[in-house]
């Protein structure tokens, strides 16, 4: 049976089509990175308008938590993982953050790992120490889902009246000149908008 140059030329287009498609599925990923998924985007306009929603969660040592019990302190509301390069890179600088305000800032750190021991080994490398660091194991990702995190690490500033004041996608430097001014600015009530920084 002869096949037509036409129909070689259909069947051309469609394997291309095909190829073109898998390709797409594949790499979606990296060639999408840094935009905010539309979901996301609408969570974070609901959290604008409508403030940070409460949670109630236990953290590593069995403390009930919750963002309400910090009212009246900045709290740092951090996303990460033990297996995400990143996230493993600011953890301590977020520790010294935290450290260097004595009580003013709170840490509620958020972790996606897969199971409790992968999070308890990563963070005994840090002998954290703290009152003002508390750890919790979010197994199923609904706090993430609750909040729209897309990637991590992902952060949200939390003022001392529970307003969120910053949403800070990807890895920073907590540790620095220019982020204790921040956050001295933000204890002080002279910054309250709300911007996201990628």
């Amino acid at each position: 049976m002869k096949i037509s140059p036409q129909v070689k030329a259909l069947l051309v287009v469609i394997l291309l089509a095909g190829v073109l498609w898998l390709l797409w599925i594949r790499y979606r990923g990296v060639l999408t990175r840094g935009r905010m998924p539309p979901r996301s985007t609408q969570i974070l306009m609901r959290l604008e308008k409508h403030g940070i929603p409460d949670f109630s969660f236990r953290d590593l040592s069995g403390q009930k938590i919750s963002l309400a019990k910090f009212h009246g302190k900045v709290v740092l509301l951090n996303f990460f993982a033990s297996w995400c390069d990143p996230c493993v890179a600011e953890f301590p600088s977020l520790l010294k953050l935290v450290d260097h305000f004595k009580g003013k800032v709170v840490l509620i750190a958020v972790s996606a790992d897969y199971t409790l021991s992968d999070l308890k080994s990563f963070l005994g490398t840090f002998h954290i120490n703290s009152n003002y660091v508390h750890v919790i194991w979010d197994k199923n990702q609904k706090l993430a889902q609750e909040y729209g995190t897309f990637q991590l690490p992902e952060s949200y500033i939390i003022d001392r009246k529970g307003r969120l004041v910053r949403k800070i996608a990807g890895s920073e430097n907590w540790a620095s000149s220019d982020a204790y001014e921040f956050f001295k600015d933000v204890w002080a009530g002279r910054i309250s908008n709300t911007a996201i920084k990628q």
